[in-house]
């Protein structure tokens, strides 16, 4: 990260001066937060709500149950289903090899053919892709995913190119409000206690992570999945899904307020104000 870009968000923590007592939330202020955080944790069983879907998709795959589908679909097992009879008889198997991820991700990071079969989800139309992605990453510790339709994150990659930072109101029962940075690098976002960032700027640790994974927008869809930090014991899912929201919120879909908000953190960092983002942040 850039000296400026340090200097910007040092600033303009250090612009909010008595605003820190946006921190001290009010009761109310305090019981939205813990309710939003609440309504978070119950994420859809997305297993059971299309449990129908993925039985005759394992069916058609020659799988015997959805656990064996998901097992093929991240591993890249060859199905059992039998081959049509024309391939049979012209000793052909007219199978689409797996596409690879496109160079956008850091080479550390799993390309999207890597986590599930990219050929057999090209298969599918994208909502169904969807319920395969969310289904396989439902209950898995330390991961959040989603999946966003295509239109959507071209809105949201334009917003952050204007506006790559930004700070979100996490509610902490034993100190009311936690912020965090977030910080866009072209398909990813990274988020850092705000706090360890003034001690550590860039050698803070991020605590959640989202890639998102372009490689079948084509079918209208961009897949998303987030990692937490393993080490970190006060950050958990429900936090990483908040998060995740007032992000959407900020960026995407919350209104004018949220972007003149976003607009001042990162173009007039002095006049930003901690408590009016506490305010925004309440009205989903």
């Amino acid at each position: 990260m850039s000296g400026v870009i340090r200097r910007r968000i040092l600033g303009s923590v250090g612009a909010a001066g008595s605003k820190r007592a946006a921190s001290h939330v009010s009761p109310l202020t305090m019981s939205w937060l813990l309710g939003a955080a609440k309504q978070m944790s119950h994420v859809p069983n997305y297993e059971e709500k299309y449990r129908a879907k993925l039985q005759q998709r394992a069916r058609e795959q020659g799988c015997a149950t959805i656990a064996e589908l998901k097992q093929n679909l991240a591993t890249g097992s060859t199905p059992r289903a039998t081959p049509p009879a024309e391939s049979k008889a012209s000793g052909k198997q007219e199978s689409t090899p797996p596409k690879k991820s496109p160079s956008n991700l850091p080479p550390t990071v799993k390309s999207l053919d890597q986590i599930m079969r990219l050929d057999l989800l090209m298969e599918r139309a994208g909502p169904e892709i969807g319920e395969l992605w969310t289904s396989y990453h439902a209950g898995k510790p330390g991961v959040v995913s989603a999946a966003i339709p295509a239109d959507t994150y071209r809105r949201l990659q334009e917003t952050a190119k204007a506006n790559p930072l930004f700070v979100l109101p996490l509610p902490r029962a034993d100190q009311g409000v936690e912020f965090f940075l977030l910080q866009f690098d072209y398909h990813q976002v990274h988020f850092t206690s705000l706090a360890e960032y003034k001690v550590h700027t860039v050698q803070s640790r991020p605590v959640l992570t989202l890639t998102h994974y372009t490689d079948l927008m084509d079918h209208g869809i961009v897949l998303m999945r987030g990692e937490l930090d393993p080490e970190n014991r006060t950050f958990d899912v429900e936090n990483a899904q908040l998060l995740a929201l007032l992000m959407q919120l900020f960026y995407v879909s919350g209104g004018s307020q949220k972007r003149a908000l976003l607009e001042t953190f990162n173009h007039r960092p002095a006049e930003f104000d901690y408590a009016q983002l506490i305010e925004a942040a309440q009205t989903l």
